[in-house]
């Protein structure tokens, strides 16, 4: 049986549930757990983390539906592997895991998976949206270009908002879900872009630009205006992840990429 000195003592704080699940998925995400594995009893699990039955119950159901295990009727609870069987909501658990910061591969595939998505909704909002979704579109443009490039976050909450709307345009009902679901994370992405002014402008530029290309309402045409404003952005985020890369490498004690000392 596995040593539980890593369960960190009895549960406390938030939501003894939600304690329980975040603890128990940094134990599986980290490797703590191997995919396969065996977990002891919810009444073990009880007396390791001091908490009920109950609470251990509704945790592992809650992790189940995160694809992290799987129970088992009279054969227990085994650990699976989150690589293929987890599901969205496990990105968000990976971040908290990892404190925000995106590995390299979790990075190339929110960007392959944006372009996929926002394009096809912005295809999709040329013959779908209402004209009371256009006229809102026009009138958030318009707010945009009388925000101060300084104001990050109001500048972020403003980008978000607009892809937001064109979700919501598509008429495709699981799409602003989606975003919604990305929201924490892509606000993060956002936040790292926007840290250099000087591309605030050249944004909302594209972003009125793609409110006139679909207003003629061509799905081609929206496309590839919504792909100038990706193409835009990977770009200049890229330029500022790479110099923050090189800011850091350079710092006294730094060692290179992987920053030991």
């Amino acid at each position: 049986m596995k040593s539980f000195d890593i369960a960190g003592g009895p549960l406390r704080g938030r939501s003894l549930k939600d304690e329980f699940i975040g603890r128990f998925e940094a134990l599986i995400l980290s490797g703590r757990f191997a995919a396969g594995e065996k977990l002891p009893g919810e009444r073990e699990l009880g007396e390791l983390f001091g908490v009920s039955r109950p609470v251990i119950h509704d945790g592992l159901r809650a992790l189940e539906s995160r694809g992290l295990v799987s129970i088992e009727s009279r054969k227990g609870v085994r650990v699976n592997d989150w690589r293929r069987e987890g599901s969205i909501e496990l990105l968000l658990s990976l971040l908290s895991f990892t404190g925000g910061k995106l590995s390299e591969g979790i990075f190339e595939g929110l960007l392959e998976m944006r372009l996929l998505f926002e394009t096809e909704t912005a295809r999709l909002a040329a013959t779908r949206a209402s004209p009371a979704q256009l006229a809102a579109l026009g009138a958030h443009v318009e707010r945009e270009g009388a925000l101060d490039p300084l104001d990050s976050g109001a500048v972020v909450a403003a980008d978000y908002e607009f892809h937001l709307q064109v979700a919501l345009a598509s008429g495709n009902e699981i799409y602003p879900l989606l975003m919604n679901s990305f929201r924490r994370v892509y606000e993060g992405i956002l936040a790292s872009f926007y840290s250099l002014p000087s591309v605030v402008g050249r944004v909302f530029r594209l972003h009125r630009a793609f409110v006139s290309a679909l207003s003629t309402r061509d799905g081609e045409t929206a496309r590839r205006a919504m792909l100038d404003i990706l193409e835009f952005g990977e770009a200049g985020l890229r330029r500022v992840l790479a110099a923050a890369d090189g800011a850091a490498a350079a710092a006294p004690g730094s060692a290179g990429p992987g920053g030991a000392a």
